[in-house]
């Protein structure tokens, strides 16, 4: 699945979706975790609750645009 589709399925609410999200941009979310906070244990749980937040609010993201910043600012401001 390519992450288009991936998007179109995590907005629909499809769990798969937001997996083909998960691997795609886990490892870049924990570098900016980690420079933020200079905790690896501490960068790993923000990422997995910025993960769940921007499911629960995947409504609000617009899919013209790219996901990735989207997520990295939700992982930043957590």
């Amino acid at each position: 699945m390519n992450e288009r589709e991936a998007i179109s399925r995590f907005k629909a609410g499809d769990i798969n979706g937001l997996e083909v999200l998960v691997r795609l941009y886990q490892t870049r979310a924990l570098r900016v975790a980690y420079l933020i906070t200079h905790d690896r244990h501490l960068s790993e749980d923000v990422v997995q609750s910025a993960f769940i937040r921007v499911f629960e609010r995947r409504r609000q993201f617009d899919d013209s645009r790219p996901f990735g910043p989207w997520f990295y600012r939700v992982v930043a401001n957590d």
